[in-house]
């Protein structure tokens, strides 16, 4: 199995993560291991992930237009067609409906979604990513023209983003996750199992309410030094260690990963609209089991349905314009 193939089922542990978190918090369920937010540890690993990827695949290239154009064209194919159905969508139900259906967008908050100036609902981590993608085109730029000055800025900005944060609303310390992550990308690969071990006992360590009983939580929680090491650690191991590729590189792992995206959209949604049928106090284990099937269910026909075709359409057409070749002495008819 492949790096990649790990790095994919990562992703899915992340998903996963975040709806099992949601599910104990309205349950109730493990207190002392999902609670105080623990769905935020699968957002934060999420986003250290993203960072590793960009940097995997891109501080390597030369910063030239095919492939800045490259990045940008696959980051919009991926995360725009999705995201918008799911905004356009609730938008459209919520004017029919009167009552948030899938998210509660409406005329007052639809341009904030559509401009990825912020969201609603787990929709708010959305225009994070997408702010940072921006960021990224001038940390490229920069390794690109000295690489050993912009490793050490990486070094120093990560904690002065915690630092700072507080000023512009808390939002940049959401941003030094994907930098933790650029930084992971460049470190050296391990293939240890026991390295592997102690960075998913870290990674569990991390939940806000296990580190609490533990007597370790001495930060808040996005900006402890717990997290951002337990996330790195996990990345970093994950990509080649024995017993990663024997989990996370397994195929079930790995179709978690391909359809997380929709999985992290839509788990909401079925939930919001499970309450309304069943009694999640009186029928815990039927409530849990239907969400899990419905959001299976509904991710699996949004990936096939919507996120892999437009992907497809929008890199395609691309490509076609990209390839077309004007002829010599002339101009495009």
């Amino acid at each position: 199995m492949n790096r990649l193939g790990n790095l994919d089922g990562l992703r899915g542990l992340a998903a996963l993560l975040v709806v099992v978190g949601h599910l104990c918090a309205l349950l109730g369920f493990l207190p002392g291991v999902f609670g105080d937010g623990g769905a935020q540890v699968g957002v934060q690993l999420f986003f250290c992930l993203s960072g590793f990827l960009m940097g995997m695949l891109y501080l390597n290239l030369p910063f030239g237009g095919a492939e800045v154009a490259g990045f940008y064209r696959r980051r919009i194919a991926r995360v725009f067609p999705m995201y918008f159905a799911v905004v356009l969508a609730s938008f459209v139900l919520m004017n029919f409906t009167g009552t948030p259906v899938l998210y509660a967008v409406d005329h007052s908050n639809l341009a904030a979604h559509l401009t990825f100036f912020q969201a609603t609902g787990v929709l708010w981590t959305v225009p994070i990513e997408v702010q940072f993608y921006t960021l990224f085109g001038l940390i490229w730029l920069m390794f690109s023209i000295n690489r050993t000055a912009s490793i050490l800025m990486l070094v120093t900005a990560i904690p002065l983003l915690v630092i700072v944060s507080d000023t512009f609303g808390g939002r940049l310390f959401f941003i030094s996750y994907f930098m933790v992550g650029l930084g992971v990308s460049l470190l050296p690969r391990t293939s240890s199992n026991a390295s592997f071990a102690v960075a998913v006992a870290l990674f569990f360590a991390a939940l806000p309410a296990v580190s609490k009983r533990l007597g370790i939580d001495f930060f808040d929680f996005w900006k402890s030094p717990l997290n951002f090491a337990a996330v790195a650690l996990l990345v970093q191991t994950a990509i080649s260690a024995p017993l990663a590729t024997r989990t996370l590189g397994s195929r079930p792992a790995r179709y978690l990963g391909e359809i997380s995206y929709s999985i992290y959209l839509l788990h909401w949604p079925v939930m919001a609209q499970l309450t309304r049928w069943i009694s999640y106090a009186e029928h815990p284990a039927l409530y849990t089991s239907l969400v899990l099937a419905g959001t299976l269910v509904a991710a699996t026909l949004t990936y096939y349905g919507i996120e892999k075709p437009a992907r497809r359409l929008i890199m395609t057409r691309i490509e076609r314009q990209t390839n077309q070749v004007v002829p010599a002495g002339g101009s495009r008819p």
